[in-house]
């Protein structure tokens, strides 16, 4: 009974290390989003972080742009992924443009300069997901209202 119960506890804590390194499901309706402004984009744009990688520091976030809102010619440093969740939105890649609606798509390869401008009467909420941490060659300028 002696060795059983030293052998228990070394279960019991590693189940419990464990269990503090587990996912934990995350659950928010629209109404409990909390939007911050971007530090990184001009005025106007918010978002909110989904989820970021630890090891990668890739994330997904939810951008909102107000009606009008756009970014000039700009590229990053890992891929990303754009799924419209509610207006439009005009994206144009080597002098093609596109205007997306809700569950439109783009995915851009790292490198690729593209811009982007919400259309419609109420702006845009779009996902916006990295494979590697955010950055933002070019330099963007203040929206135009």
């Amino acid at each position: 009974m002696r060795q059983v119960l030293p052998a228990v506890a070394v279960v019991f804590l590693a189940i419990l290390v464990w269990a503090q390194d587990a996912p934990v499901p995350v659950v928010k309706t629209s109404a409990k989003i909390d939007w911050k402004a971007s530090g990184s984009l001009p005025p106007g744009a918010e978002y909110h972080l989904l989820y970021e990688d630890p090891k990668t520091h890739a994330v997904q976030t939810l951008v909102r742009f107000p009606k009008g809102y756009g970014l000039p010619l700009h590229a990053h440093s890992a891929d990303e992924t754009i799924v419209v969740v509610k207006g439009k939105l005009v994206i144009e890649v080597a002098g093609q443009k596109e205007t997306l609606t809700v569950g439109g798509y783009a995915v851009i390869p790292a490198g690729t300069s593209f811009t982007l401008k919400a259309a419609g009467f109420g702006g845009a909420d779009f996902l916006a997901a990295f494979n590697g941490p955010f950055d933002m060659k070019g330099a963007p300028a203040a929206p135009k209202p």
